[in-house]
């Protein structure tokens, strides 16, 4: 079954207004939203293999990983922006670059802009020149999609994020933190300290890489920055928190059948379980169906989240996505870092 572009927009209404919905209104918009979703397949799948030669040609330890975008991220995004049609919605699919440190990421911005890239970029936000006072920083590219061979696809659009290390770090600690507390501190929203002791941090980490601080801390210097980032850290016991976030899923990994290609991560977050269900190249269209199908179990679960990955390795998926195992030691690594760093600084 296929949907035109207006009956997917339709679909985005139905579910910005699903409580007032029949139950076969909402299958529809289900329906519809699978369908959608699909389609993004091979424009998410050619956008890797471009990535990974790219990517991997200027370090071969980068990490590539693609995700199709959760219905509860697509219906907050509908009612977060006014005006969004769901057609319209330019990050449905997503790749995410994780690379070594700055320099590498703007090489692999160069190189996708002037290497004759037959996608057309229709987007740019550098949030590294221009960190979010969130403390978000990144570089994302959004393409409109152009194959001669695949002219089916043409026109839809991905969304590529690509990170520093340090910046995934913390980037996922702030995921994480945001799963337990039901909000999203990466748009600026919930708690107070959060807020307060993740710019901070994020600040904190511009100066290791030598980049543009986050606003309203950017008149502070690096010892001023980190002595206000640890005294959060202290004051609102952070560590005590992140730490009982945080599980090993070691044993889950080793349990996946690396020969799929498409895994739907399920978290349950009262529990602190992760459970993996894989896939096929050849079975992208179950897996996106069996996705829409959890999304609806989900909806009756309010301690579960899913999302649909795909990666080389089921290793390569815990270190995209690691908030989805609640894997924050990278993160406390770095604070412990940046004690060490003050003390440097006060000559102790």
């Amino acid at each position: 079954m296929t949907f035109s572009k207006n009956q997917i927009n339709k679909a985005g209404e139905v579910f910005k207004d699903r409580d007032s919905m029949s139950a076969e209104e909402i299958k529809n918009a289900e329906d519809a939203l699978t369908y959608w979703r699909t389609i993004h397949s091979p424009v998410i799948s050619d956008f890797h293999d471009v990535l990974k030669k790219v990517a991997y040609a200027i370090n071969k330890k980068s990490v590539i990983v693609q995700r199709i975008k959760r219905s509860h991220s697509i219906i907050r995004k509908l009612n977060r922006m006014d005006g969004m049609k769901l057609a319209r919605m330019q990050d449905i699919a997503g790749i995410r670059v994780i690379l070594k440190d700055i320099k590498e990421v703007y090489k692999l911005v160069d190189t996708l802009k002037t290497n004759g890239f037959i996608h057309e970029l229709k987007n740019e936000k550098d949030y590294i020149k221009e960190p979010k006072k969130s403390g978000y920083r990144g570089i994302h590219l959004v393409y409109k999609y152009n194959n001669p061979v695949k002219s089916e696809s043409n026109g839809l659009h991905i969304e590529v994020q690509i990170r520093t290390k340090l910046q995934h770090i913390w980037a996922t600690a702030v995921e994480t933190i945001s799963t337990f507390l039901g909000t999203h501190l990466k748009f600026d929203e919930g708690q107070p300290k959060w807020l307060k002791y993740f710019a901070l941090t994020s600040s904190a980490f511009s100066f290791v890489e030598n980049s543009p601080s986050v606003p309203k801390y950017e008149n502070k210097d690096e010892r001023e920055t980190l002595e206000l980032a640890i005294y959060e850290y202290n004051y609102n016991n952070i560590n005590e928190n992140l730490s009982a976030y945080s599980v090993a899923a070691n044993f889950i990994c080793n349990k996946v059948d690396e020969s799929k290609k498409y895994h739907i991560v399920t978290l349950d977050t009262k529990a602190r379980q992760v459970k993996i269900d894989s896939f096929t190249d050849s079975e992208i269209d179950l897996a996106n169906k069996k996705y829409t199908e959890i999304e609806r179990q989900n909806s009756k679960i309010s301690t579960n989240q899913s999302v649909l990955v795909s990666t080389e390795s089921i290793h390569e998926l815990q270190e995209g996505f690691p908030n989805y195992f609640l894997d924050i030691k990278d993160f406390l690594t770095q604070m412990e870092s940046m004690k060490k760093k003050l003390l440097i600084l006060k000559g102790k």
